[in-house]
């Protein structure tokens, strides 16, 4: 973590998965529906991908979390923990946000015990997951201009298309960002 900015994970790694992994879309209501797109592997080196989906109010408070299989995934279905009890992994991965309630700034400071694997069958896992995709997040939304680049027409894409972009592996595509304007204080 580097004591200046807060960050767990380095600022290539967040710069890299706010660009490749991160799609956001504008809410209705102000705020942000993001979606993290993480692809792990088994200790059997099976290959699958999960969703983490958080939502932001306009105030910054982080009102909705959820992390799913990706629709057509199978990989996960070789995971230790889905193969001891499908169901509560399921469970566990659509309804332990850690952070709801709270500003998504509070995961500058959150410091769950993690663990890096690739795979989500253990607390630590998913709690590594859970701040990896927080922290591109709020990465995401706060990162100055001179920490990474940001697409040129982002203020103009975020105020006047409620249509997500995604940024993947293999597009040039940008994230929408907003404008510095519309973030509130509490992010």
């Amino acid at each position: 973590m580097s004591a200046d900015n807060g960050y767990t994970f380095a600022l290539r790694a967040l710069r890299r998965w706010r660009d490749e992994q991160l799609t956001l879309t504008p809410r209705e209501a102000g705020g942000w529906r993001a979606r993290f797109h993480f692809d792990g592997s088994t200790c059997g080196n099976v290959a699958f991908v999960l969703h983490y989906d958080i939502e932001v109010d306009g105030g910054g408070t982080i009102v909705g979390m959820r992390a799913a299989a990706a629709p057509g995934d199978e990989g996960h279905q070789s995971l230790c923990r889905h193969r001891e009890d499908a169901a509560s992994l399921r469970e566990e991965l659509a309804t332990a946000g850690p952070l709801r309630g709270r500003p998504l700034a509070d995961v500058l400071t959150w410091r769950p015990a993690t663990s890096p694997a690739g795979c989500v069958c253990t607390a630590p896992a998913r709690a590594h997951k859970w701040l990896a995709a927080l922290q591109t997040l709020h990465f995401a939304l706060h990162a100055p201009a001179a920490v990474g680049p940001r697409p040129p027409d982002a203020a103009a894409a975020a105020a006047s298309s409620p249509t997500p972009t995604r940024a993947t592996p293999s597009s040039d595509a940008g994230i929408v960002t907003p404008p510095s304007s519309a973030l509130p204080s509490a992010l």
